[in-house]
């Protein structure tokens, strides 16, 4: 478990008392702390929920009220666990939905979790993969005045295609596709640049491709005889203001983290970074990149990520032995949430 203190937090035994906290926590230079309790959703499903809640202390969250990931890799007993990323943000006084997963857990996941799909105001498609495509007909069914964004190239064809297999299509699902394309221009967006989608929330649109070492993540192609090679131009992030510096959200990271992290920075005017949350497409990456992203990252000097869904295991415990930040594995059911520090 996680006690927070004003300025920074650090882990204790659950056997502690309330009011007591750890006297070996690691300070942070930047203004905020988390802590983390056991919770149980207002809906559970069948049997019982049990997820982290991480909450920020400070003074202001900014725009910023929080954040939940419904759909993951892994998930909190209760939830439904699949391949594929989703995520609920509450800032910029808008309920934003981010991708949706294959399709299968975003409904049962986020009534467990407490969240109606047609309270939400903004929907962005990070890219056009199967696994963050796979429910728009359910958030479109359940809000068909959602304000939508992402960019056209989501409804290219695409395959993976790894030696020895069959090529496998990673496309968005086309029923999926057909809902997007009729809607209508006054609730479809397309992001073709860094675009401000509520107050303090902007997205990044296509991320420029500047370092060599970062490619893709994967054999990804847009034919099926693999002679195209597919450069994913559709996937953008989503960065988010804070009193403390920007909170980014990837849904994939196909773009490559380094050059995520420096479009941003560019765009933001040098913001500093307090955290990056999401999947980061680490999982096939070489010693050689892991060791660029990690010197990146100690520039950049987030205080704390939560590495999810397609980062890979050896990359997020290569971020817990060479970085300073505090490194969550993220899930389904993973809630953080701004608040006083006098609260």
């Amino acid at each position: 478990m996680l006690r927070s203190m004003p300025g920074h937090w650090s882990r204790v035994p659950m056997a502690l008392p309330p009011g007591q906290y750890a006297k070996s926590g690691k300070p942070f230079k930047n203004s905020f702390s988390l802590r983390s309790v056991v919770m149980s959703p207002r809906k559970p499903p069948t049997g019982t929920l049990q997820s982290e809640s991480f909450f920020w202390n400070g003074q202001s969250g900014g725009t910023f009220r929080g954040l939940r990931i419904l759909v993951d890799n892994t998930a909190a007993e209760g939830l439904m666990v699949e391949h594929g990323f989703s995520v609920q943000i509450d800032a910029g006084g808008k309920k934003i939905l981010m991708d949706t997963g294959q399709g299968h857990a975003l409904e049962q996941n986020a009534e467990a979790c407490g969240f109606e799909l047609a309270d939400a105001d903004i929907f962005v498609l990070s890219h056009g993969h199967y696994d963050h495509t796979g429910a728009v007909d359910v958030v479109l069914g359940e809000n068909p005045e959602i304000q939508v964004y992402g960019h056209p190239k989501i409804f290219s064809e695409r395959f993976s295609i790894y030696p020895g297999r069959d090529p496998k299509e990673i496309s968005m699902p086309a029923e999926q596709r057909l809902l997007v394309a009729n809607l209508t221009d006054s609730h479809l967006h397309w992001v073709r640049e860094p675009m401000e989608i509520a107050p303090g929330v902007g997205l990044t649109g296509p991320i420029p491709r500047s370092h060599t070492l970062e490619d893709t993540g994967g054999p990804f192609f847009c034919d099926r005889e693999g002679l195209r090679p597919d450069p994913i131009r559709d996937d953008m992030a989503m960065w988010i203001e804070t009193p403390d510096g920007l909170l980014v959200v990837c849904g994939c990271c196909h773009s490559g983290l380094i050059n995520t992290l420096d479009y941003i920075r560019d765009t933001t005017g040098g913001k500093p970074v307090l955290g990056i949350i999401g999947g980061l497409h680490l999982k096939s990456a070489t010693e050689e990149r892991l060791a660029a992203t990690v010197g990146a990252l100690r520039e950049f000097a987030p205080a704390f990520m939560v590495p999810c869904h397609c980062t890979g295991e050896a990359a997020v415990n290569c971020f817990r032995d060479h970085l300073d930040a505090e490194i969550i594995s993220g899930f389904a059911g993973f809630n953080m949430r701004w608040r006083k520090n006098d609260e």
